[in-house]
């Protein structure tokens, strides 16, 4: 009796064995020729590819981390992300906010004293983690370079829109969602991080100054002329941009949003929080840093949706009344981020209602569309989305 249960455990455990390989191979059938033909394009050194499923993770290498070395990616290779830091930013907040320790509608000014009397009385969280807190720029000044010049200059800001009216992309919002949330934690921003994110999530190679120990792993940039470099220290660079990691890392951070690990109930509250929606700009829904759009959706729509009209231009901006956790996972949405430095391109996607999601890093600064159109390519030859009539 016992042989023939042994026997019977090891026909399914090849069985199952030989189904993973198949799926593996199968998914690279479909990535990888539409990956090469991306890196040719786009004259991409070296990427590194996440599929995320129900049943795991699949991580596919790509060409070299640093051209002169000739060191190929691995696993292991470590990728500026640049606004894909923002995620993990706006997630610090709802973290805070399920533990009590911040209000996201309470005037920013309450957590940050030295901006009482400012326009920051009358700006909350919600506003700083959807880009609506009256039209803040994309960049810190270049004559802000320190924290004491930073909150100067917040100080004497005037909004060029209506605060909660008007969608303007920027650095120095998620910035200061970050300093908020930080403060009401009591601590510092990367502290807080690391040890209220970055550890719980098991995040083991997510760094925002990469040790010596790590450097080897470190890929080299290329911008878009293909000149070597790599992101440079500034003012709000952590909270806004300056995560360095790798794909199985970041994969790691979507299947917490798409709810595929085991966490601690507040930190998997916080992570959903994130893709509540609050405001509609156009076709895009934006939620605390995550964009997304309805399924079926065009490929052309995502394509202006991750623009740089959408990222240099205001937008106006539709409360979403009331946002509810109800309305944070319908039935078939894309949800979004691109990320970028001089160096780096980087982009995620999240579909939670099928529990699938992809994540690509390249170590160049290449067009967002070419990275929407590489991502709907792949999963769309994998089934993972439904076909669109309007997209050929």
């Amino acid at each position: 009796m016992k042989a023939w249960w042994l026997g019977v455990a090891l026909v399914l455990g090849t069985q199952a064995a030989v189904a993973q390989e198949t799926g593996e191979a199968e998914t690279r059938r479909v990535v990888d020729p539409l990956i090469e033909a991306l890196m040719q394009q786009e004259r991409i050194a070296g990427m590194a590819v996440a599929i995320v499923r129900p049943d795991g993770v699949q991580v596919l290498d790509y060409g070299v981390a640093d051209r002169e070395k000739h060191q190929p990616v691995d696993t292991d290779t470590l990728f500026e992300i640049g606004s894909l830091s923002k995620p993990f930013t706006a997630t610090l907040a709802t973290l805070a906010a399920v533990r009590g320790k911040l209000d996201l509608d309470a005037p920013v000014s309450q957590y940050l004293p030295v901006l009482e009397g400012s326009v920051f009385d009358d700006v909350d969280a919600i506003n700083l983690g959807t880009h609506t807190a009256g039209g803040l720029p994309l960049f810190v000044p270049e004559t802000v370079n320190d924290q004491d010049a930073l909150m100067a200059w917040y100080r004497q800001f005037q909004p060029s829109a209506p605060v909660g009216e008007s969608r303007l992309y920027s650095n120095l919002s998620i910035g200061l969602l970050g300093l908020e949330a930080a403060a009401s934690l009591g601590s510092d921003f990367v502290p807080a991080m690391r040890e209220q994110l970055l550890e719980p999530l098991r995040l083991n190679h997510t760094w925002y100054d990469v040790p010596t120990t790590e450097q080897g792993h470190y890929a080299m940039g290329e911008n878009k002329s293909g000149e070597p470099t790599r992101v440079s220290p500034g003012v709000l660079e952590d909270e806004a941009y300056g995560i360095k990691t790798t794909a199985t890392d970041l994969a790691r951070l979507v299947q917490a949003n798409l709810g595929l690990l085991s966490l601690d109930d507040e930190l998997q509250q916080a992570i959903d929080a994130t893709q509540r929606p609050y405001y509609q700009v156009g076709d895009m829904t934006q939620d605390l840093i995550w964009e997304q759009y309805p399924r079926p959706v065009s490929l052309d729509t995502l394509v202006a949706g991750n623009g740089y009209g959408m990222i240099l231009e205001p937008q106006t901006a539709k409360p979403i009344a009331p946002p509810s956790d109800a309305a944070a996972r319908p039935a078939k949405v894309w949800i979004n981020k691109t990320g970028s430095t001089n160096g780096f391109g980087g982009y995620v996607v999240m579909l939670p209602d099928r529990q699938v999601g992809l994540v690509m890093l390249a170590n160049r600064n290449y067009p967002n569309a070419a990275r929407v159109e590489t991502a709907y390519r792949i999963l769309s030859g994998l089934g993972a989305i439904e076909p669109d009539a309007a997209t050929p």
